[in-house]
């Protein structure tokens, strides 16, 4: 009986401390350059020990980071994924598979589709190209930031700041050979060419005979979702015909978005 009530206890403990968590977070929505605690504690009108509490939470979760130079609270990627599962990452593949499918019939090559994890693009889905050689990947497959096509694309057209600063900071950089991008500085001026073209390349940059062309793909609120892509063998994706596959993706892209709610 004692166990019974103990865990009742504990059960009519948890829930408001729970809206108290789901409190806090929706706060933190608001401060996209981050919060301090004595912040919170001021907006939401509790002790700082409860405050202290729900943060450590929260950070040891993974939801919530602090900057220990200016010792604010932001938000995480991690919320942002879980956001994006109630979105519906299932809604999303089956709204681009069949766009993906005309796509793989007009340019013959493999088209790929994949979102953003932690720090690396997770292929979703993928429509097998018609050459008789063409690529094969295992859903799951991730890819780097600062070497693959969809990786360019997420550094380039994150919206947020603190994010984008994020996952800057977290590229290790690995070099695969002379073409990599090596630095912080030459990925910064790579996001802009991204920017500017608005696809993004990876011109064998990890792999050697790998060309791959990506463009991105927006939700009904504008932000970031997924990103589009075709790879194949540099010898027949050419850099010449960068431009053209690169503008096919792109109505491909641009017709996913729009199935999403997307209005620019």
């Amino acid at each position: 009986m004692n166990g019974e009530n103990n865990s009742a206890a504990e059960f009519n403990y948890a829930i408001p401390m729970l809206k108290k968590g789901f409190d806090m977070l929706e706060i933190m929505t608001h401060y996209p350059e981050g919060i301090t605690m004595l912040e919170i504690t001021q907006a939401m009108g509790l002790s700082k020990t409860t405050v202290y509490r729900l943060l450590g939470s929260l950070q040891q979760m993974g939801y919530v980071s602090k900057n220990e130079t200016n010792a604010r609270y932001h938000l995480t990627k991690k919320l942002l994924c879980l956001g994006l599962k109630a979105l519906g990452e299932a809604n999303l593949v089956e709204l681009s598979l069949p766009v993906m499918q005309a796509l793989r019939d007009e340019i013959k090559e493999s088209v790929m589709l994949g979102i953003l994890m932690n720090n690396r693009v997770v292929l979703l889905e993928q429509v097998i190209g018609s050459h008789n050689f063409t690529f094969l990947l295992r859903s799951g497959n991730s890819f780097n930031l600062h070497s693959s096509a969809p990786g360019k694309i997420f550094l380039a057209y994150t919206k947020n700041k603190i994010l984008q600063e994020q996952l800057l900071d977290s590229i290790d950089f690995q070099v695969y050979n002379e073409r990599t991008i090596a630095s912080k500085e030459a990925m910064l001026r790579e996001i802009e060419e991204v920017r500017s073209l608005g696809y993004a390349l990876d011109q064998e940059e990890e792999m050697a005979g790998v060309h791959c062309v990506a463009t991105p793909i927006f939700n009904q609120f504008g932000m970031l979702i997924a990103a589009l892509w075709t790879s194949g063998p540099s010898g027949r994706l050419r850099k010449e015909d960068f431009p053209e596959v690169a503008r096919k993706l792109q109505e491909a892209s641009d017709l996913i978005s729009l199935k999403l709610g997307y209005a620019e």
